[in-house]
């Protein structure tokens, strides 16, 4: 087994700067209705947090659509392209 010395996503969440505007797709269930939506927010930091034995990074995001900082695990952000 291959034995990492950084957290899982670090990498990821390595590239994003505070400020960039990065996406995520959320998964819901609607009327029986599997739909995936598209979430759009500006990144703030990042965060480690421990979790299973294992360190996770994570990232605050403010949300656009509710103005919230929400944390999001660091792989399901993908950085929005702009031009």
């Amino acid at each position: 087994m291959i034995k990492n010395n950084y957290p899982f996503g670090s990498t990821i969440v390595r590239n994003f700067n505070k400020g960039d505007l990065v996406w995520w797709t959320e998964w819901r269930v609607e009327n029986k209705i599997l739909t995936r939506n598209k979430r759009i927010g500006v990144f703030l930091k990042q965060k480690i947090k421990l979790i299973g034995n294992r360190e996770l990074a994570y990232a605050d995001v403010l949300c656009s659509i509710s103005g919230d900082s929400i944390c999001i695990l660091a792989v399901r952000l993908k950085k929005e392209e702009t031009i």
